[in-house]
Parts: C-alpha cells; structure tokens; sequence
C-alpha cells in the first residue's frame, strides 16, 4: 500500500513539473555592476500565467485574461522600470475522428527601462 502511495507521488512531482517552464537571460546594467539575471517563468496554474524573476526576486506577474491574446504588467527592480509584454496564438485542427484540437503558443517580451532584454518563446 505504501509502495501505491509513493509512486502516485512520484507521478504528481513529476505532472507538475512538467507542467512549468523556465527560461532566463542576462542583462548588463550600464551601471558597472555584475549582470542580471532574468528569468521568465510559465507556472503550471490556470490561466496562462508568468512570472518575471530578476536575480530570484520576483519583478513582475501577468497572466493572460479570459478573453484576449496579451497583456501587459510592469515593476521596478534597483530603480528600473521592467515591463513583461505577453502575446498568445492559438491554432486549432480537426483531428480524422471529427475532435477539434487548439495548441496554444506564447510569446512574453521583457524590456528594462523601455529596451528589449529578450523575447521567451513557451
């Protein structure tokens, strides 16, 4: 019974592990200081959401709303604004037994004080 219990475990770390993404970049302030390292993050909760880390302080958190393909949200990190723009697209087939399947494609933009750091493909 234990044993059940343990791989039932096993495979809910692994579905919710699965279910995330991360992807990071480096941006080099012009103040002389090391680089920033910045990570764009898509959680395995409903709704699409993303989550913007810079050097593992969370900046910014979006998701994307009920109707609509983009949002966008802002922070500051050591006094520059950051802004996370996101864009979905969807593409819908209809598979020979007559199911409709829609795979969903993200884009998630992150500029630091109105520059482009790096586009996140999810």
């Amino acid at each position: 019974m234990k044993l059940k219990y343990f791989l039932y475990t096993i495979f809910l770390v692994v579905v919710i592990a699965g279910c995330s993404s991360t992807q990071s970049s480096m941006y080099k302030p012009g103040d002389g200081n090391a680089g920033w390292n910045v990570k764009v993050t898509k959680t395995a909760a409903l709704g699409d959401e993303f989550v913007c880390k810079i050097n593992d302080s969370t900046v910014v958190t979006g998701a994307f709303p009920f109707i609509g393909d983009n949002f966008e949200k802002s922070g500051m990190y050591r006094g520059k604004k950051v802004m996370m723009n996101g864009y979905r697209s969807s593409t819908s087939i209809t598979e020979s037994n007559g199911n409709v399947k829609t795979t969903d494609k993200f884009q998630i933009r992150v500029f630091i004080d109105d520059t482009l750091i790096d586009k996140f493909d999810f």
